[in-house]
Parts: structure tokens; sequence; C-alpha cells
């Protein structure tokens, strides 16, 4: 009996040791539905690294907040969609996972724009809790700046959304990629909204950082760092990217 139980501990361990748990929140097409089709073009490139070094990537989606804190504990592995200043003190491979763009939105009928802090003056911009946005709205954040409101849950673009049709907010800060789906899942024309702003994502790097409590997490940095050379070498990364209307950022 004991003999079968220790065998048992033995093969779920070896188990676990080949599962990489991956968490992050909504934000398709980086991230998208775990039981899609299509889960994601980043999901796609860290299943694909992975699995040719015998790797199963378990990816779920979560609370964005709540997704840094686990990785950063080690209840699970890998954070995605994240960059640096998101992660701080995870492990980061060298090469990027993806990029990212970021501007405010107003409605199209809205004549506010960004130009700098002092336009923030009497208006109420959306951002999500705990999202990078680059040094600019960081800054911002950290000095706490009443202009700014902070939404968070399961699905925080659709409250923002929401909240500026309703004009509790008068705009808010996004992606134009993930905006585009949203608004395509929420049944909405992209043309309601009008970017008011130039890109300030001034770090537009994405990475799937790793937890800093998993001594294997090297390992699994490096692995997707020579996974991302090979991919882009050979053409995958381009069909991968291809599925989701996209082109790869380093082919100009």
């Amino acid at each position: 009996m004991k003999l079968l139980l220790l065998l048992a501990i033995l093969y779920f361990s070896s188990l676990h040791a080949t599962t990489i748990t991956i968490r992050t929140d909504l934000w398709c097409p980086y991230a998208c539905d775990p039981k899609s089709e299509r889960p994601g073009f980043m999901v796609e490139v860290a299943k694909e690294i992975f699995l040719k070094k015998g790797y199963t990537v378990d990816y779920n989606i979560m609370n964005w907040a709540r997704a840094i804190g686990d990785v950063k504990n080690g209840t699970y592995d890998g954070l995605l969609g994240c960059n640096k200043a998101d992660a701080e003190g995870f492990v980061i491979p060298e090469i990027p996972t993806g990029v990212t763009t970021s501007y405010y939105y107003t409605l199209k009928n809205n004549a506010w724009t960004y130009k700098d802090k002092n336009s923030l003056k009497g208006v109420k911009i959306g951002i999500i809790n705990d999202y990078s946005y680059g040094d600019e709205i960081d800054k911002l954040v950290k000095e706490k700046n009443s202009s700014l409101k902070i939404v968070s849950g399961e699905e925080p673009l659709n409250r923002l959304i929401q909240m500026t049709e309703n004009k509790r907010l008068d705009g808010f800060v996004e992606n134009p990629l993930v905006l585009a789906y949203t608004l395509k899942k929420m049944k909405k024309e992209e043309s309601m909204f009008k970017v008011s702003s130039k890109d300030v994502a001034n770090d537009p790097d994405l990475f799937i950082a790793f937890s800093p409590a998993n001594p294997k997490s090297k390992e699994y940095a490096k692995i997707l760092d020579e996974g991302m050379i090979e991919l882009r070498k050979s053409g995958r990364l381009k069909e991968i990217l291809l599925k989701y209307g996209l082109n790869d950022w380093k082919v100009k």
C-alpha cells in the first residue's frame, strides 16, 4: 500500500514538473478565451515552444492584479502579456513575445485630446488596475492623479467602454487591437470611439515573465528566447500571427 502511494506521489510530481502554468487576463488577440481554437497569439507561441521541450502549457485567464500576485508568489509559473514595469523582480526573457501600443480614446463626438498631464484637468479617464501603460501614465498613477479612475474585475475593458458610453468617464486608455476585438465581441461599432492622443506606450515590448519564486524560471526564460529565435527564423511565427491578422513587429 505504501509503495502504491509513493508511486502515485512520484507520478503526479513528474506530471506537475512537465506542466507550465501561465496566467493573464483577457486581452485578445494577445490572450484570448482558453477554450477557443485561437487562444491568443502569445499563448500559441508559448505552447508551441514549450511543447518541443516536453512541457505542456496550462493557460487560463483571471483578474490581472491577482495574476501578478499569484505568479510572483509561485502559485503559477508565468505571467503573459506584461512589460518590464508590470513584472518588477520577475525573471524576464530577453526577446519580447509581442509589442503593444496605447492611446487615449474618447467618444467620436468628444473634442477633448491628450497632449500632456495638464490636458487631464477637468476630465475623467479610465485605466485598469495594476496595468502598466508606459512611464508617462504610470507616473500619473503613482502621483494619484485625480483624473485617472481605476477599474478592476474580470472584464475591466468592458466596464470602461460602458462607463464612457454612459458619460461616467470622458475616455480611457487602451491598445487598439484589444479595443477592436472587445468592441466586436460586445457587438458595438469601432467607429464610436476615436483616438485622442499620440501613442503613449513608451515601453512597448511584451513578455511572458516567470515567477521569482520558481527555481526553474531562468530555464523557462531561456527556452522561450531560443524558441522565439527558431520560430522567427523558420517562418512559423509569421504563420501564427497571420491567423490573427497581424504581422511580425520585427519585420519592417
